[in-house]
């Protein structure tokens, strides 16, 4: 009988190591005060001084591959589904993607609450090819129509970004201030 509950007692013990520890993601938010105002925060916390407008992100990474940086925009859709990922208006027509390190935190997935906000955000940029699927799928996430979807037919090329950390401004003041 020892036996039995000793090796019950390893084999259980064995299968709690041998699982990964589950990633926390959450869509909760810390209040941070800042002289530009009060934030949302999510993700890991960041300040709010010394971002630069999101328009000048692919003039300042020149031929780099990735570049770390602090940047400010608007936030033009946002996943409806987890709210990990959101696009920032980029001034020409077209959006950047958003999403966040490890998957390990998300935006609100209400788009009236995060739609036209100007956002703060720290992390890496990088150039890449989106696939169509990707990009259904990210159309899909972020609320589109059937035929919307259906009118992706190739692949993209685009500017991305990998967030550690982002501001959202709780009032409308705020969003003026950044």
């Amino acid at each position: 009988m020892k036996k039995v509950l000793l090796f019950i007692s390893v084999a259980a013990f064995l299968a709690a190591c041998s699982q990964e520890p589950q990633k926390s993601t959450s869509t909760d938010s810390k209040t941070v005060e800042t002289a530009m105002g009060t934030f949302d925060s999510y993700g890991e916390e960041i300040t709010a001084d010394s971002a630069m407008e999101v328009t000048s992100l692919v003039a300042e990474m020149g031929n780099a591959p990735t570049y770390d940086a602090k940047v400010k925009g608007k936030v033009v859709d946002v996943c409806v589904k987890k709210g990990c990922w959101m696009s920032l208006e980029l001034g020409n027509g077209e959006m950047m993607r958003v999403t966040f390190k490890d998957y390990g935190f998300f935006v609100p997935t209400d788009k009236e609450k995060m739609m036209g906000k100007k956002v703060i955000i720290q992390g890496t940029a990088k150039f890449e090819t989106v696939s169509v699927a990707d990009q259904k799928h990210f159309a899909e996430d972020g609320g589109e129509s059937k035929e919307a979807i259906d009118a992706i037919k190739e692949d993209k090329n685009t500017l991305s970004f990998e967030a550690v950390g982002v501001l959202v401004p709780q009032t409308a003041e705020e969003k003026k201030a950044i």
